[in-house]
């Protein structure tokens, strides 16, 4: 067995013969623990128990079954000296082995106090109405209640038995004289206790004494016909503490919040501040004794075991020494040893104390298998603090000191009075108050925040749609056109600037809005909020690239990041690549920013599809494809922040795929405008295409010409470049056959391998119609879509190297000294797409198959040319001009549908 059970065993055994007292057994199993002793040894050194009188337990233990053990503890035998010691045994059992007091809530009433080594009861708490509502009733009423006779009997009309305990009953009577119910509280008939009728009688005095709108009234006191005291009372309907935490435990519907129960526990602070100054201890405070009403009323009930500070204590001068008075897991330390000549009002300060513990955690303070258990961690162990306690209670670190420290071991270091106690809990609650108060402004800023975050959106969305509507204007309006012709672009550049300030006041009412929600209490709905505002302002920024106004407003989501937003800042992908054939080879590259252009580097070996790769941050990508007998390929991706992309890329036969193009694959591509302002791009999906990498030359184009020439003359005049058609071509005849010529009649030199140019749409059209029926392939012109995807990828970039201008990326008006001329097609290998294809931003503007007006002949033209503007050379502009418009920057490439 183990040595903490036969130490258990001994003290109940010596308890039982009558060789120790109570009190000595937990001084001396205090020492034991404290020192690493035996309980016996503990009890020698305290001279508590003889060695002779040890020896005979030890033996006599040592002769003893578990089973034999119970039954000389419930029954006496030989071992037990005499009636009084069976008592005693019967009754300490009740104290030792049952499990504590409040392990289970409900319990009897005659076994709800503290243990009275004399009457050998259990003393315990005044049975009302409340505790026989709680199923704590005597089960069946008796058929010979004891009748009223004199004065109460001509008085009071008996009704019913509310409840009984161990020496007393509730009754519940009419009162016929004022024509009320009470409650009349007396000894059971059977009730032969010597002193039983003097505690009956100073109860009722010293609970009449105390006037207070917190304490159940005393309204009579008499005796009956067979002089058996009684005293009446109000009758108690209120819900009880315990019944209340009771429902919270289950998980039951409460509408008692944290403060509220901290309220209540202040109101009994404020009653049991009262009896205090009346000279009275309650001795016996716990959450059965604490009643609520329906409006708010708090009852403290049960002064039975009262102590009178000041004069004689009816309840303990006629007690030794080491007596328990109380309900153990409200007791003291002070209490718990039965030093009663010690108990003041700091023991109530106490047992508030556990209240107080038991309403933030819904546990008790300490929890035991057997009450003696529970007495010595009362004496020894520390309080687990609150929040360790209930760690999913939220308990505030205010109210949790303020239980600590009510909990203190020594007297001297809990607070010196109850009304110290409830000043403290006051400040707190006026503490919860004012942050209500304050989370109530918060909560209001937050809503009228997300009310103005509409009208912010609603601003951006007008300020988009007003840069749309501008940049058309910028497109179809020539700079040299007459100030009455720019009205209507000036107009609408007047409004962009004004919705754009609106925009940004709205946004800044937003934010200070939540911030200021922010200074009233820190809310996750305003820190959300505000991450949520400035990630939308973070995406803005990253997507032009504009990076410096990204990294402050990533910034300023961290700040405010509650967790949410974990995921979305770390941004990592997946992707997963198969390919037809399923037999490719892949190597993904990494696109990132160098020196103002988006450049690739290679990460890994290359592999063989299937293929999965993880943990890739968000960003663009490039897939370079490649197998035996199909057109190698490079594929831009755009994975977005946490995104899962699986993905199918197709290889197109060698043979489909003419040597000078470039496969431009099927799926979503971001077009249009693409700005910080102005982030609404659409989303276009194509099919697969092939597009020249560069434009149509001036050498291509003139072998065009002569080869119509032998069979049109006419047909070749006409679509020879001029600017005019009654002007020469800039293509002169030399032996009857078309050349380009080494100098026109400005001194120009001109190059073969220059992007043809001075032609207009049909021309592009008569040309692509030879070169069809001379490839054998359906050449055409690429829709306006398809260009634009050809030359930015499928990322948004502005530009095909990236988001930044410079004019030395592409060939354009300032990209060199003296006059703007053509160059070579390919010579500026900068301007680059995604994708391969050349001169996409520079060099000729291209003619599309896009109309802009059908019916007045208008078609749209992409790209900038050799003497473009940088606005010009954006991929999200665009011109128009009608089809048979000749223009020295204009020009073309083809484009290809593929087939397998």
């Amino acid at each position: 067995m183990a040595s903490d059970q036969l130490d258990l065993r001994l003290g109940q055994l010596a308890l039982a013969r009558g060789s120790l007292s109570l009190s000595a057994l937990i001084e001396a199993a205090t020492r034991a623990g404290e020192q690493g002793i035996s309980l016996g040894e503990s009890l020698l050194s305290c001279g508590s128990i003889t060695s002779e009188a040890l020896q005979e337990l030890e033996r006599d233990l040592s002769l003893l079954t578990a089973d034999r053990f119970e039954e000389v503890l419930a029954h006496g035998d030989t071992l037990i000296l005499d009636d009084l010691a069976s008592r005693r045994i019967a009754h300490t059992l009740d104290l030792l082995e049952a499990p504590t007091p409040g392990s289970t809530h409900g319990e009897s009433p005659a076994h709800a106090g503290g243990f009275d080594e004399q009457s050998g009861v259990i003393e315990g708490r005044t049975p009302t109405l409340t505790d026989f509502d709680d199923a704590d009733a005597h089960e069946g009423q008796p058929d010979d209640l004891p009748p009223l006779y004199g004065g109460a009997e001509a008085r009071y009309d008996f009704v019913d038995e509310l409840g009984r305990g161990g020496m007393g009953q509730i009754l519940l009577a009419r009162d016929q004289l004022l024509e009320r119910e009470i409650a009349l509280k007396t000894l059971l008939p059977d009730t032969d206790n010597p002193t039983a009728h003097d505690r009956l009688l100073a109860e009722a005095r010293l609970t009449g004494r105390l006037e207070h709108p917190s304490i159940v009234p005393v309204y009579d006191v008499g005796w009956l016909h067979h002089g058996s005291p009684y005293y009446t009372m109000r009758v108690v309907r209120e819900r009880s503490l315990a019944a209340i935490l009771d429902e919270l435990r289950q998980g039951c519907s409460s509408h008692y919040s944290l403060t509220q129960l901290v309220g209540i526990v202040r109101q009994v602070c404020l009653a049991i501040q009262y009896a205090h100054d009346a000279g009275v201890v309650h001795r016996d405070l716990k959450p059965e004794n604490i009643l609520i009403g329906s409006y708010g009323e708090v009852f403290v009930i049960d002064w039975g075991i009262a102590k009178v500070l000041h004069g004689e204590d009816p309840h303990t001068s006629t007690l030794p020494r080491g007596t328990l008075v109380g309900t153990p897991q409200y007791m003291a330390p002070e209490q718990a040893q039965g030093h009663n000549d010690e108990v003041d009002e700091r023991t109530d300060v106490y047992a508030l104390g556990a209240i107080l513990y038991e309403v933030l955690t819904l546990e008790s303070v300490f929890e035991a298998r057997t009450v003696l258990s529970l007495l010595i961690s009362i004496i020894q162990d520390e309080p687990l603090s609150p929040s360790k306690r209930a760690p999913t209670r939220q308990i505030p670190r205010t109210i949790e000191e303020i239980a600590l420290r009510a909990l203190a071991k020594a007297p001297e270091d809990r607070y010196p009075s109850a009304q110290a106690l409830a000043d403290e809990l006051n400040l707190f609650l006026e503490g919860v108050k004012e942050r209500e108060r304050q989370k109530s402004q918060a909560l209001e800023l937050v809503k009228a925040a997300h009310e103005s975050r509409t009208l912010y959106q609603e601003a951006r969305h007008d300020l988009a749609q007003a840069i749309r509507r501008r940049d058309e204007l910028r497109r179809s309006i020539p700079s040299w056109a007459p100030p009455q012709e720019k009205s209507a672009l000036w107009e609408i550049e007047a409004l962009v600037d004004q919705l754009g300030v609106e925009a940004e006041k709205r946004f800044g009412e937003v934010t200070r809005q939540l911030s200021q929600s922010l200074g009233y209490a820190p809310l996750d709905e305003a820190h959300d909020a505000l991450a949520e505002l400035y990630w939308e302002r973070f995406l803005q920024a990253e997507a032009a690239g504009d990076q410096a106004t990204a990294t402050y407003f990533e910034s300023l989501v961290r700040q405010h990041n509650t967790g949410a937003f974990d995921q979305r800042l770390s941004g990592e992908a997946t992707l997963e690549v198969e390919t037809v054939p399923a037999s490719a080879t892949l190597q993904l590259w990494r696109v990132s920013e160098s020196q103002r252009r988006l450049v690739s580097q290679p990460i890994g070996s290359p592999s063989q599809a299937p293929e999965s790769f993880e943990h890739l941050p968000h960003g663009a990508y490039a897939l370079h494809v490649s197998a035996e007998g199909y057109a190698p390929l490079e594929f831009p991706l755009a994975l977005d922040r946490l995104a899962h992309l699986r993905v199918q890329v197709p290889l197109w036969p060698r043979a489909s795929v003419p040597e000078d193009f470039i496969v431009i694959s099927a799926g979503p591509f971001r077009a249009g405008a693409h700005d910080a302002i102005s982030l609404e791009q659409e989303i276009v999906d194509l099919d697969a295409f092939a597009l020249q990498r560069t434009p149509v030359t001036c050498g291509q184009y003139v072998d065009f010409l002569n080869a119509i020439a032998s069979e049109d003359p006419d047909a070749a005049r006409r679509h020879a470049p001029r600017v005019r058609d009654d002007m020469p071509s800039y293509f002169p005849l030399e032996d009857g056959r078309y050349v380009v010529p080494r100098q026109d009649a400005e001194g120009d030199a001109w190059d073969p391998q220059w992007p043809i140019c001075i032609i207009n749409r049909l021309d592009a059209l008569a040309y692509i119609a030879w070169r069809s029926e001379l490839d054998q392939r359906a050449y055409r012109l690429p829709t306006s879509m398809e260009w634009e995807k050809a030359a930015r990828g499928v990322d948004g970039r502005l530009y095909p190297w990236g988001h930044h201008f410079d004019a030395s990326f592409c060939h354009m008006r300032e990209s060199a000294p003296g006059k703007s001329m053509p160059k070579p097609v390919g010579a500026t290998p900068t301007d680059r797409s995604p994708y391969g294809v050349l001169d996409m931003a520079g060099n000729i503007a291209e003619w599309t198959s896009t109309p802009a007006d059908a019916a007045a002949g208008t078609y749209v033209l992409r790209g900038g040319s050799f003497n473009s503007f940088p606005l010009m050379c954006r991929l999200d502009w665009h011109q128009t001009s009608p089809e048979h418009y000749r223009h020295v920057h204009y020009g073309f490439r083809m484009a290809l549908d593929l087939t397998r």
